[in-house]
């Protein structure tokens, strides 16, 4: 009896194991999909084929192209920005350099986002809630981040009264704007991403400290 107990744990993990990999699979082919075939010419037959296995099989993982998407998009960041702003520790300045570096590191640096953004540009007109995925996944988490941690600077006294409390995206735009510079020129005008982001980085915290009186 013992050892039945023990066994079945082990077996469901597997089963789960199996599970979550099959699920990694289809998202990897799905993106493949998007980038090469932009979201109206996706086909989940050609994801079926990516991840070798029955087009039927996505539907117990998908409901359908706009769900398996929004999946595809969420894969796009370890975590969002959302749930690690604004936590105990730290000064509000250290906390946005965190979240600045963040963006650098899993969006401004992400080929695939740029896949994804390319994407959006190209069809959000025909397919609005292609974008509102987005935003919901990315921007929208991102800018309550730092809105977070901006009223925490300024409760503090670290930060001065700024209206981009209101308006988050003034902080986020040259990193914005750095993405938009790798999609258009490549590596025919580079930038050095490092010395761009301390430059933001500079540009930011110098407007939002508190001056002595």
């Amino acid at each position: 009896m013992i050892s039945k107990h023990k066994k079945a744990p082990r077996f469901f993990l597997r089963r789960q194991s199996r599970k979550q990999q099959r699920q990694q699979h289809i998202l990897a082919a799905a993106f493949k999909v998007f980038a090469a075939q932009g979201y109206e010419a996706a086909r989940l037959d050609e994801v079926a084929k990516g991840a070798g296995i029955a087009k039927g099989t996505i539907y117990l993982y998908f409901r359908d192209k706009k769900q398996l998407f929004r999946a595809v998009v969420r894969s796009l960041l370890k975590k969002r920005f959302d749930a690690v702003a604004g936590a105990p520790g730290g000064s509000a300045e250290e906390q946005l350099r965190s979240l600045v570096s963040r963006m650098y590191a899993e969006i401004v640096s992400n080929a695939r986002v740029r896949s994804i953004v390319r994407l959006l540009i190209a069809e959000c007109g025909r397919f609005p809630e292609i974008a509102d995925i987005y935003h919901r996944e990315i921007i929208a988490p991102g800018m309550k981040a730092m809105r977070r941690v901006l009223a925490q600077g300024i409760a503090a006294g670290q930060f001065r009264e700024t209206p981009a409390v209101q308006f988050p995206q003034i902080l986020a735009a040259p990193g914005v704007l750095a993405i938009m510079w790798r999609m258009l020129h490549g590596e025919g005008h580079r930038l050095d991403l490092d010395a761009y982001k301390k430059a933001h980085l500079e540009f930011v915290l110098g407007s939002l400290r508190k001056k002595p009186v």
